[in-house]
């Protein structure tokens, strides 16, 4: 019983003292980092004063050179701000002194209040939709009317109106494509037989269907257009002159082909050849080609019996005179070939130009309201030929001139002043 007591005693003792034991071993390590920590830091403390110190005892040639820097690091941070105030000041000034008196100048002035009625709507036009209105005839309290009445008591006032579009015409004949440019520069008036008529009514005017925006509505209406305009796009939409010519064109050359079949088979007797065809048949003889009969047997079947090629034959005689003709082949052929299109195209052409001066005609715009009619015959005398012209002018009354856009002009006909017979003397 005592030894188990013993034992009991001694592993509690044991224990405790192995208890002890790591209590003292943490303390000691407690204790340990604690003189760590604290050494570290006066450690730190201490190289942070050495620095310091060793910096202020320094050379004076390095603090010189750290306080320069300083300074230079300050004028980095006032040189834009000595910009700004620059500029600012600047601004202020130009604002106080140029500016405000500009804003007070304009303010003081009146400026007059935009109406309603001065802004026009916008206006799209519909393509193709244009009409003729004729218009009412004039009566006799219409201040147009009123016009006519004076201008048929001033006599003097009317052959002025004469003279003045005489004159006029002989400007534009200057200008005329029928009289050849040397009769140009002897022209000179020689008489005139001009009629003043006054018209029952005004001109006919053109309007256009469209779209026209307002302010506050959108409405389909109608605007008045130039007469010039329309009768412009008239004539590009339907080219009735151009279908004409090309209608004569196609004519003449279709019965010109058919003419050839004709004499081919021999219905017709042959036409005398041209001087183009004899020009290229003497071409032929030239070269040595052989040109078929036409009536009867060639001039080479004659000279030469069947079998021999005269070709060989001037070949051999003339070598030199073979080549060079062999090298102008192309160009012959070429000629004959620009003679052949001239003499097939030659009518065709002539009857596309005949027509076209026939049925040619400038788009003429309306008058003005109110306007005259002067229209008869002017003749001006050139160096070789009397020339009589068509004409028709509208004068305006109130404006006391001719509307030059409705002024017509046509040759009526060229009496030469020394004529000769067309068949010998």
């Amino acid at each position: 019983m005592r030894r188990v007591v013993q034992s009991h005693i001694y592993e509690n003792f044991k224990s405790l003292a192995s208890r002890e034991r790591t209590c003292l071993m943490k303390l000691r390590k407690r204790t340990a980092l604690q003189e760590q920590s604290r050494q570290l830091f006066w450690q730190s403390r201490l190289n942070f004063l050495s620095k310091n110190f060793t910096k202020m005892r320094g050379t004076p040639k390095s603090g010189r050179a750290e306080v320069k820097k300083k300074r230079w690091e300050l004028s980095e941070y006032w040189l834009p701000l000595a910009y700004g105030t620059m500029i600012s000041w600047a601004y202020r000034t130009f604002n106080h002194y140029c500016l405000e008196p500009l804003v007070d100048a304009l303010d003081e002035v009146e400026l007059p209040e935009e109406s309603e009625e001065d802004t026009e709507p916008l206006f799209f036009p519909l393509p193709l939709t244009w009409r003729e209105i004729k218009q009412d005839s004039y009566r006799g309290s219409d201040p147009e009317w009123q016009e006519f009445v004076k201008f048929s008591m001033q006599h003097d006032l009317a052959q002025q109106v004469r003279r003045e579009l005489a004159n006029i015409i002989l400007n534009l004949a200057k200008n005329f494509s029928a009289i050849s440019q040397n009769e140009r520069k002897d022209m000179k008036l020689r008489r005139y037989w001009l009629d003043v008529d006054f018209p029952s009514e005004p001109p006919p005017e053109y309007v256009q269907s469209g779209i026209e925006i307002g302010d506050d509505y959108i409405a389909l209406t109608t605007h008045p257009v130039d007469s010039m305009t329309v009768r412009r796009t008239q004539r590009a939409l339907w080219p009735s002159t151009m279908m004409l010519c090309t209608w004569s064109f196609v004519k003449v050359v279709t019965t010109d082909f058919f003419k050839k079949i004709v004499n081919t088979i021999g219905f017709k007797t042959r036409q005398p050849p041209t001087i183009e065809q004899l020009l290229a048949r003497h071409r032929q003889l030239m070269k040595g080609k052989n040109i078929p009969p036409q009536d009867g047997p060639s001039f080479e079947t004659q000279l030469h019996p069947e079998g021999t090629d005269v070709a060989e034959i001037t070949s051999r005689s003339h070598p030199k005179q073979s080549q060079e003709r062999s090298q102008d082949e192309s160009e012959f052929e070429i000629e004959e070939l620009l003679t052949e299109l001239r003499q097939v195209f030659s009518r065709p052409i002539a009857a596309f130009k005949r027509t076209f001066v026939k049925f040619w005609k400038e788009p003429i715009a309306n008058p003005p309201r109110g306007c005259l009619w002067v229209s008869g015959l002017v003749e001006i005398d050139t160096s070789k030929a009397y020339v009589v012209f068509d004409v028709k002018a509208h004068w305006d009354p109130k404006t006391r001139t001719y509307d030059m856009g409705s002024v017509t002009l046509g040759l009526r006909r060229i009496q030469l002043k020394k004529q000769a017979p067309k068949e010998g003397d």
